[in-house]
C-alpha cells in the first residue's frame, strides 16, 4: 500500500520503493528493493556554523521556506534545529525514514556486503 501524498515511500515495509508510471496515467508500485530506494541518502549535508555565517541569505529563505511550506517541512530534516556543535542538517530524510534506510543498507542479509552495497536486495 502507497501511502497518499508521499510519493515513493512505503510505511509498511519503511523503504522507498520506484514506481512504473503507465501511459493512461495508472502507478504501479515496484516493490523489489533496490539501489533506488537509498537516493534520498544521497541527499544530506551537515552545515556547519561558519558555512551558515558565510551564507546569511541561504540560511534565511531555507528557514523562510520550510515555515511558510508545512507539507515540505514535515518531509524534510529539521534545519531549524541545532544539532552538536551548533551544526545544522539539511536532508531530504526525516530522521526516522534515514534510520529506517540506514538499517536495511548496513544489514549483510539485506544491501551491505563484504564488497560494499549491493545495487539489489
Amino acid at each position: 500500500k502507497m501511502t497518499t501524498g508521499q510519493g515513493l515511500w512505503d510505511e509498511e515495509d519503511e523503504f522507498y520503493y520506484d514506481v512504473l508510471s503507465l501511459p493512461e496515467g495508472k502507478r504501479v508500485p515496484l516493490k523489489v528493493r533496490s539501489m533506488v530506494g537509498l537516493i534520498p541518502l544521497f541527499a544530506v549535508e551537515v552545515l556547519e556554523p561558519s558555512i551558515l555565517e558565510k551564507l546569511p541569505t541561504f540560511a534565511a529563505r531555507t528557514e523562510q521556506l520550510l515555515a511558510k511550506r508545512k507539507d515540505l517541512a514535515d518531509l524534510v530534516s529539521h534545519f531549524t534545529v541545532p544539532g552538536h556543535g551548533e551544526r545544522r542538517l539539511l536532508s531530504l530524510l526525516r530522521g526516522q525514514r534515514m534510520k529506517c534506510l540506514l538499517k536495511r543498507m548496513l544489514d549483510p542479509k539485506e544491501f551491505l556486503s563484504e564488497y560494499g552495497i549491493r545495487a539489489l536486495s
